[in-house]
């Protein structure tokens, strides 16, 4: 899966793009990013790695990446994303 985002900060606009692997784990949508640029500057596999956790782990956000009551599954198949219902 790749992810584009814009954003602006201190009134430039940033860009950020991230492949990974989207996944289902204990009832949690997660991510688990391969590769990155922050415009277009390479992102080390580290602190990629970390900055995904830290968004996907913090309080604020862990409730957001929940998966709704009745969702079992979701994955990336063949460029589709698939729900598998309980």
């Amino acid at each position: 899966m790749k992810t584009y985002v814009i954003f602006n900060f201190h009134g430039k606009d940033l860009s950020l793009e991230i492949d990974g692997r989207l996944y289902t784990q204990d009832g949690y949508l997660k991510f688990d990013p391969v590769d990155g640029k922050f415009g277009s500057f390479p992102l080390p596999q580290s602190a990629l790695q970390e900055a995904v956790r830290r968004m996907m782990d913090s309080p604020e956000n862990r409730e957001k990446f929940r998966l709704p009551a009745g969702i079992g599954d979701i994955e990336v198949q063949n460029s589709q994303v698939v729900v598998w219902y309980k």
